[in-house]
């Protein structure tokens, strides 16, 4: 038997991510060992087209990235919500559910800023990342 290869990376998604109508995902980490979350938005492409480091691609927060590293990765789930096909509907999807979970005041979310959005935003939050969020945190009482 072939061992099957994640084209996902380290994600958890039940699609192929990465596919070029879409520009980018929201995702969640779970450190499973300090119960703590972290949510972002990662682009699948640089600037110029060339496709990024997604795939291994951990978190924009420094101390939490280092702690992923110095782990290697072990007690860390992650969990690709959704994908997005505009910068502004990813923009806007990760700021609308970190203010869903009140993430800045919570103790139990790493981040504590949120980036503002600088586009028209016309893409709305998909029902699959509302669902998966709502799934991931709020019902399995993490």
């Amino acid at each position: 038997m072939i061992p099957r290869i994640n084209l996902n990376g380290h994600w958890k998604f039940p699609n192929q991510m990465g596919e070029s109508d879409f520009v980018g995902f929201i995702y969640l980490i779970k450190d499973t060992v300090r119960r703590k979350l972290y949510l972002g938005k990662k682009f699948y492409r640089t600037p110029s087209g060339v496709e990024g480091n997604w795939k291994y691609y951990t978190s924009s927060s420094p101390k939490f990235s280092q702690l992923i590293k110095e782990k290697n990765k072990v007690g860390f789930e992650f969990i690709c919500l959704d994908q997005y096909r505009t910068k502004a509907g990813l923009a806007y999807a990760e700021t609308w559910a970190l203010c869903h979970v009140d993430a800045p005041l919570s103790p139990l979310w790493v981040n504590k800023r949120i980036e503002a959005i600088r586009w028209n935003v016309s893409e709305r939050v998909s029902e699959l990342t509302k669902k998966r969020l709502q799934h991931e945190v709020l019902v399995r009482n993490f």
